[in-house]
């Protein structure tokens, strides 16, 4: 029997592997689907009402990784942002390298790792460490039980569902010494830049060219033919008609007036935006005269809305929706309920514009051709954030040469560009759809889930064929 295994080692592989249709494909193929994971059992029985099948279900054990191989690990991300700075010449990729508020221990072991990264001249030198790190992973315990672990299992390929989680790196080590074939999946557009490609594998699946030259670009050691454009099927939802519902019904469910124009305030977390808080409060006062507009807010998912809490209150105008979500102690413990799925295509599907800054839903709202307003200004002089530094991040190069979005660059445009959006939506942001198609590279007619589950199909059985 032909087998594949999802490795799942956090809440981020949930939406776009066990709810979209990557699981019911490989089951049509007669391809016996196992995952490998850490989640609340509810993940799988809400994966079994949408597939119609439950998988083979295996329980990930984590270990915690010694102090050596933290080192190994952190200086070779610390050595690769320092390259990749030098490569584009975009000093923001530094922010990446950010641990909130460590204890003096992980303090020092931070010290040591720029220590030993800055020693790292070359590009050869980075690899060299590299492959010290890969040595000192297959002695370590969690190697031993990926190795017994995938005895076990026996399958055809271990797909890991996230590129970035340190954890993974040992099974994906002991499937390769085993003779299984191994992929993973870039999991969001502004992720390479980052110095966090935990593992290597066998194959790599990226959104789009643009994403594929990206991973070229950072990691030349990594084949071209082994990078696969094949789209993320967290969009695949969007061309899916039976999620949306009509805006009557959209409106009465959530207490929206369905006469007026639905604007969306997207949230982000709190490290991103500090001061989202006060975009919403400002967004509320700007449109406040406006009759024929209401606001719908929606936070970030992983995050509460305490510091929203005084502007909700205040401008009871403002329609809050909670993302459907499963919330937990820590971030593998968050995951998307399927309803959460139609609630996104429906904003983005009714709502004339979404407001935020510098989100991914600029990309959701641009499959239905509506357009984002991107908030660009600080609130107060000589704050320690700067909106400044966002959009210079590396993954905002990707609208080079484009007008992928609106600007609002003060507070008193807010009214502007949101009745400009409203009015005349095809002069805001007019090539959204040229950077969707850039970043994504949604095929028409072939789903990327389908994408993803042919790759599969016809890699076990080349597998098959040799063995």
């Amino acid at each position: 029997m032909k087998k594949i295994c999802f490795l799942i080692p956090d809440g981020v592989g949930i939406r776009n592997y066990l709810y979209s249709g990557v699981l019911s494909e490989l089951r049509d193929q007669n391809i016996e689907v196992h995952i490998w994971h850490s989640l609340d059992e509810e993940v799988i029985a809400q994966s079994e009402r949408i597939t119609g099948f439950r998988p083979y279900s295996h329980q990930l054990k984590v270990f915690t990784e010694d102090a050596v191989t933290q080192i190994l690990r952190e200086s070779v991300s610390y050595a690769r942002l320092k390259y990749n700075i030098q490569l584009t010449e975009n000093s923001t990729l530094m922010l990446n390298w950010s641990f909130g508020n460590p204890s003096f221990q992980k303090r020092l072991l931070i010290k040591m790792s720029e220590f030993l990264g800055t020693s790292m001249r070359s590009y050869d030198s980075i690899l060299s460490v590299e492959g010290i790190l890969w040595k000192k992973l297959r002695g370590t315990a969690s190697y031993k039980y990926s190795l017994q672990k995938l005895k076990e299992i026996g399958p055809d390929i271990l797909f890991c569902t996230h590129q970035r989680m340190p954890g993974a790196s040992a099974a994906m080590l002991a499937a390769q010494d085993l003779g299984i074939l191994t992929s993973t999946a870039i999991f969001s557009w502004d992720n390479l830049p980052k110095a966090r490609l935990a593992m290597r594998t066998d194959y790599y699946f990226v959104w789009s060219d643009y994403m594929k030259e990206e991973l070229s670009f950072y990691y030349p050691e990594i084949p071209n033919e082994r990078i696969l454009v094949t789209g993320t099927p967290q969009f695949d939802f969007y061309s899916d008609p039976n999620l949306i519902q009509s805006r009557e019904e959209f409106a009465a469910q959530f207490g929206l007036d369905p006469k007026k124009n639905w604007i969306c305030f997207s949230g982000d977390d709190v490290k991103t935006s500090p001061f989202d808080h006060d975009y919403l409060r400002n967004v509320a006062e700007s449109l406040q005269k406006l009759e024929n507009v209401q606001i719908i807010f929606r936070q970030v998912p992983v995050e509460g809305t305490s510091r929203y809490d005084e502007i909700l209150k205040t401008y009871p105008q403002i329609i809050h929706i909670n993302p459907f979500w499963k919330k937990g102690q820590y971030w593998q413990q968050f995951f998307p309920y399927p309803q959460d799925l139609g609630h996104l295509v429906n904003l983005a599907y009714h709502c004339d514009t979404v407001i935020n800054l510098g989100s991914t839903m600029a990309l959701d709202f641009a499959f239905f051709d509506k357009p984002a307003l991107y908030l660009n200004y600080d609130h107060y002089p000589d704050q320690d954030w700067t909106v400044k530094d966002i959009y210079r991040f590396q993954h905002f190069k990707s609208m080079e040469n484009l007008d992928p979005v609106g600007w609002i660059n003060s507070k008193e445009e807010i009214r502007e560009k949101v009745e400009a959006a409203i009015s005349t939506p095809s002069k805001i942001g007019k090539d959204r759809k040229l950077w969707l198609e850039r970043i994504v590279q949604p095929a028409e007619g072939n789903p990327s889930y389908r994408r993803i589950s042919d790759f599969f199909s016809h890699a076990i059985s080349k597998q098959n064929v040799k063995a």
